[in-house]
């Protein structure tokens, strides 16, 4: 079995500058390490080998343009306790992939989220509350979305990129 996700990976620079302002905040929980920060397009969860690669080989006939996210905002969600990054604004072209990874995955037997979907970078886990800081808008370019695979190892949770597909200029 392989615990599965389709995401946004962002690049090197948006990661660090993720990475930079999460590290500046002063609050206990356990922050994402840089490698694992992500955008969550739709979660699979667990699933066998053969619906793992009868996905990977579907999600090469997705077509979606490219687009460009400003995670502007920071939230807190009470209830699993998660800081994150968000957008005030989601443009078209994430919908439309989103349902499109969607609508290809139901034909799998997973159980998926049934909550309205919005972009966000979980920053820390088990966190107390929102706290009051200000930053600039971090931009991700999507010009490609992944399968990624978490990996339980004896230092923790990695997220292993499986395979990437292009998202259209």
């Amino acid at each position: 079995m392989k615990r599965l996700f389709f995401a946004l990976w962002p690049d090197t620079d948006s990661r660090s500058q993720i990475d930079a302002f999460n590290q500046s905040i002063d609050q206990p929980g356990r922050k994402l390490v840089a490698e694992n920060l992500h955008i969550t397009l739709v979660f699979l969860g667990n699933v066998s080998d053969e619906i793992a690669e009868a996905v990977q080989q579907q999600a090469a006939s997705i077509s979606a343009p490219s687009f460009s996210l400003s995670f502007d905002e920071i939230d807190y969600w009470r209830r699993p306790r998660v800081l994150c990054m968000t957008c005030q604004r989601q443009p078209k072209p994430l919908y439309q992939l989103v349902n499109a990874l969607t609508r290809m995955v139901e034909a799998f037997p997973v159980k998926l989220d049934k909550r309205a979907f919005r972009a966000h970078i979980t920053l820390m886990r088990k966190a107390k509350n929102r706290p009051q800081c200000n930053f600039e808008p971090i931009t991700i370019d999507a010009d490609s979305f992944v399968l990624v695979q978490s990996v339980s190892t004896e230092n923790g949770v990695r997220y292993q990129v499986l395979a990437r597909w292009p998202l259209t200029k």
